[in-house]
C-alpha cells in the first residue's frame, strides 16, 4: 500500500475545516478560529513538505491545494465582510481575480489546451499579503484594537490583488498567443 494519498488528504481536511472556522468566526470566537487557520496554515506546509520530499505530487494535488488555500481566504473574506470587519469594495476585488483567474482558466483550456499553472511572484505576494491581512483583522478583533498596519495591508490586498489578476491573464495571452502560432491557426 502507497502513502501517496497522504498530501491529498490533508489537503481535504484543510478544505473541511473550513466550516468549522467560518462557524467560530461568525459566533465571535476569534481565539478558536485564530487556532483553526493556524492549523490549516500548517496542514498546506506539511502536504506541500511530503508531496515534494517524497515525490508524492499529483494532478489532484495540483489543484486541490491551490483550491484550498483559495476556499480558504475567500471564505474568510466574505466572513469578515458579513461580520462588517471589511469593506465590501476589498472583499469583491478578492472575489473578482479569483473569478477572472478561473473564467480565464477556463477560457484558455477551452480554446488553447491545458495551461501550465505556475504561480507568479505577485500572486504569491498577494496570498500571502491576503492572509497577513485575514489574521490582523481577527487580531485586531481579540484585542479590540484597529492596527495602522492593517490599513495598509488591505490596501496592498487590493492592489496586488488587481495586479496578480492581470498578470495571470496578460500571461496566458502571450502563451495563447504563441501556442497558436506554433500550431499554425
Amino acid at each position: 500500500m502507497t502513502l501517496s494519498f497522504i498530501p491529498n488528504f490533508i489537503c481535504i481536511v484543510r478544505i473541511m475545516l473550513i466550516i468549522p472556522i467560518v462557524f467560530l468566526l461568525w459566533n465571535q470566537d476569534y481565539l478558536l478560529s485564530l487556532l483553526l487557520i493556524a492549523i490549516a496554515g500548517l496542514s498546506d506546509f506539511l502536504d506541500g513538505f511530503l508531496a515534494k520530499r517524497n515525490n508524492w505530487r499529483s494532478e489532484l494535488g495540483a489543484m486541490l491545494d491551490p483550491t484550498a488555500d483559495k476556499l480558504l481566504l475567500v471564505s474568510l473574506f466574505i466572513t469578515l465582510y458579513k461580520m462588517n470587519l471589511i469593506p465590501y469594495w476589498l472583499t469583491v476585488s478578492v472575489i473578482m481575480r479569483d473569478a477572472m483567474i478561473i473564467f480565464g482558466l477556463s477560457l484558455y483550456r477551452y480554446f488553447i489546451g491545458k495551461p501550465k499553472l505556475v504561480p507568479s511572484q505577485i500572486s504569491k505576494v498577494n496570498t500571502f499579503i491576503q492572509i497577513i491581512f485575514v489574521l490582523l483583522v481577527i487580531g485586531g478583533e481579540i484585542f479590540e484594537i484597529l492596527f495602522i498596519p492593517t490599513v495598509i495591508f488591505g490596501s496592498t490586498v487590493f492592489v496586488t490583488s488587481i495586479l496578480s489578476g492581470l498578470d495571470y491573464w496578460i500571461r496566458w495571452s502571450f502563451e495563447a498567443k504563441k501556442r497558436i502560432n506554433l500550431n499554425g491557426v
